[in-house]
């Protein structure tokens, strides 16, 4: 399987809905049975997970959204590893990582 659309490095604003990630997939594997979630934790508690969020599939990927209701969880001046997890027959497939900052922006009177 071969995984395009890699992740780049972004910014998000705490509260703010992201565009939606799509993510497809090329290759002779079915992706029937398969899941994906998206994994937001802080860079610096890389083990504990802050987002799981599971994708929905579309022909020939996953789609996912995070709204504002996901990243008013997150904390301002924070970077978050971000990465998707593909699983498939039990197992367990990390894939395009990349990093999120979060930033708060000053409220208006």
């Amino acid at each position: 399987m071969k995984f395009y659309k890699k992740l780049p490095d972004m910014e998000c604003i705490v509260g703010d809905t992201l565009p939606e990630f799509n993510i497809s997939v090329d290759g002779e594997t079915s992706l029937s049975g398969c899941t994906m979630q998206l994994i937001l934790a802080d860079s610096k508690a890389p083990e504990t997970a802050v987002i799981c969020k599971e994708c929905t599939a579309i022909s020939g990927g996953f789609k996912v959204i995070l709204t504002s209701e996901d990243t008013t969880n997150l904390t301002g001046g924070t970077v978050y590893f971000m990465h998707f997890r593909l699983i498939k027959d039990g197992q367990s497939y990390r894939k395009l990582f990349g990093c999120l900052t979060a930033k708060t922006v000053p409220e208006g009177d």
